[in-house]
């Protein structure tokens, strides 16, 4: 799944259109995610519409590669597997993979300050909507946490203005115009 750069939905990672607000996606051939503009943000690479990036795309094969020299054995019974137990607490903890994933971004969490003029993510450089120095990430304990210094647009979580939360797995996080699923 991506998000649309325009409505901020996810939709399949297949899509030349959106199918939630219905306007071609403009896909970076590098990154290989859609972008808004003319021009990718982060590597610079002239964005293409979806409809000539998708059919570039190879095709994702379904039916898996037999080999026809010898005659196919018998597959193994299939074996009981254990139930799969998350161990991931509410809060995002240090053991397991945590990031903030949007945007066609994945910003690790790691303490630090974010914002326009740098710090942890210098990705978010290039939104002009993000304040210099517009937040940071801090842990206590075992809970991370994201503060927003008084930026001028805000940082929230779940469509609420924060200055201070804990970051939940798959809480909605929004730093000035961009939107992102804790992981």
């Amino acid at each position: 799944m991506i998000q649309c750069p325009e409505c901020r939905n996810m939709i399949p990672d297949d899509s030349a259109f959106c199918d939630q607000c219905g306007k071609e996606l403009k896909w970076c051939p590098q990154c290989r995610r859609p972008k808004r503009g003319t021009e990718c943000p982060v590597c610079g690479s002239d964005l293409v519409s979806g409809v000539k990036y998708i059919s570039t795309v190879p095709e994702k094969s379904t039916s898996p590669k037999v080999d026809t020299t010898e005659p196919p054995q018998p597959s193994p019974a299939p074996q009981p597997q254990a139930e799969r137990v998350s161990t991931l607490p509410d809060s995002v903890a240090e053991e397991g993979p945590a990031a903030l994933v949007g945007n066609g971004w994945r910003l690790a969490i790691k303490e630090g300050p974010f914002g326009r003029n740098g710090g942890i993510w210098p990705e978010l450089s290039t939104c002009q909507y993000v304040s210099g120095n517009h937040g940071r990430i801090e842990k206590n304990n075992d809970s991370w946490f994201i503060v927003d210094n008084g930026s001028t647009n805000g940082t929230f979580i779940d469509g609420n203005r924060i200055t201070k939360e804990i970051l939940r797995k798959g809480s909605r996080v929004r730093i000035a115009t961009l939107d992102f699923i804790v992981e």
